[in-house]
């Protein structure tokens, strides 16, 4: 399932199981970004992992190059891609730059909320 990295969007992905909230995921992107390409691939086949099945991820892609991300493009225009992991229960979101890679994500949003 690929989503366009020129949008800014949020999306639900969840199965029919029990709904376990894992985390808020964010992606900053552009592009004429190859990284961010091969990023959000890996990415999305995390995302689409047996293992994920039952959790619900909200993710929301950030074009950094949108006028209306400015703020973005300031902290981030070197920087993509970069995935920001946010949960309520922690202070700061757990962050992903430039390689992504598939244990990693899936360890990351494997693990729960502890409220």
């Amino acid at each position: 399932m690929l989503y366009s990295p020129y949008i800014t969007k949020s999306i639900r992905l969840f199965s029919q199981s029990a709904q376990l909230r894992t985390a808020q995921l964010t992606l900053f992107t552009k592009d004429t970004c190859q990284l961010c390409t091969n990023a959000r691939t890996i990415l999305e086949e995390t995302l689409a992992s047996e293992e994920l099945k039952g959790k619900e991820i909200d993710l929301k892609v950030i074009d950094i190059m949108d006028p209306a991300n400015e703020k973005w493009f300031d902290v981030y225009c070197y920087d993509v891609p970069v995935l920001h992991v946010d949960r309520s229960n922690q202070p700061k979101p757990v962050k992903f730059m430039h390689y992504f890679h598939h244990d990693k994500l899936l360890q990351e949003f494997l693990k729960e909320e502890i409220n």
